[in-house]
């Protein structure tokens, strides 16, 4: 008598594996999306941290200049040399504020970061420290500043600001390359003159006029006259760039 037997093997059923793929994919779909919101959260954190540096080195800078903040269009004019006012203000920052770290000036969340962060914010060939890193003038970095200010005035006066604000206070994230946001238009870090930092998504009358009202429009926040100016590389925004200056008409 033959008698015969069936050997059962481990192997999975075309069911089984597609039944395992789609719960892979649902839980990619779950997971992957979550992973990017936590580094993105984490990166604002470190851009934030690295605004409050710069805001300690403009401090600085004010201790051994009469209270006055990076100023551009100080008289006599800075011997900084710089294809516009934006990076003058840059290498103020650099070679009276004590901090040299370019790293400061990037955020890994901006579109327009192509990865590389120069050396330097001086020239290391140059001993008189009056000229820029050349590669750090051949990118945009992710902030703005206001120039010109004091340390007597209000502490909630802006001081720097992520890149791409508009003077209805949003952040542009939609045209021309030039005037990206650094995170898109879902908003951006305001560093005030109290040296405190903080994230908006809209400014829509949150800002503190010089007239102690509410404002959405950076700007306002500025003393009119002087040499008082805000200072970025993004033209379209605020008000039209002239030599690297973003509200001239302040």
């Amino acid at each position: 008598m033959q008698i015969s037997y069936k050997i059962r093997t481990n192997a999975f059923t075309l069911i089984e594996l597609l039944t395992v793929i789609a719960i892979i994919g649902i839980l990619s779909a779950i997971i992957i999306p979550t992973i990017g919101k936590v580094r993105e959260t984490a990166q604002r954190a470190v851009d934030a941290s690295n605004l409050r540096e710069v805001g300690k080195a403009a401090l600085l800078y004010a201790s051994d200049h009469n209270d006055r903040l990076p100023d551009p269009n100080m008289l006599p004019a800075p011997s900084i040399s710089a294809p516009n006012k934006y990076f003058v203000w840059l290498g103020l920052l650099a070679r009276y504020g004590g901090i040299n770290e370019a790293s400061l000036l990037f955020s890994k969340n901006d579109g327009l970061f192509d990865g590389y962060v120069p050396p330097g914010i001086l020239n290391p060939a140059d001993p008189t420290k009056n000229t820029l890193h050349p590669d750090l003038l051949a990118r945009i970095p992710s902030i703005n500043f206001v120039g010109g200010l004091k340390v007597t005035d209000p502490s909630t006066t802006p001081l720097a600001f992520t890149r791409g604000l508009t003077v209805a206070g949003t952040w542009n994230g939609i045209g021309a390359t030039a005037n990206l946001g650094v995170y898109g238009d879902g908003g951006g870090h305001i560093l005030f003159l109290g040296n405190n930092v903080q994230y908006f998504k809209s400014i829509e009358n949150k800002l503190v006029g010089t007239e102690g009202t509410l404002t959405s429009d950076l700007r306002a926040t500025i003393k009119a006259g002087g040499t008082r100016r805000i200072y970025g590389l993004d033209s379209g925004n605020n008000v039209a760039a002239e030599d690297g200056v973003v509200g001239t008409g302040l």
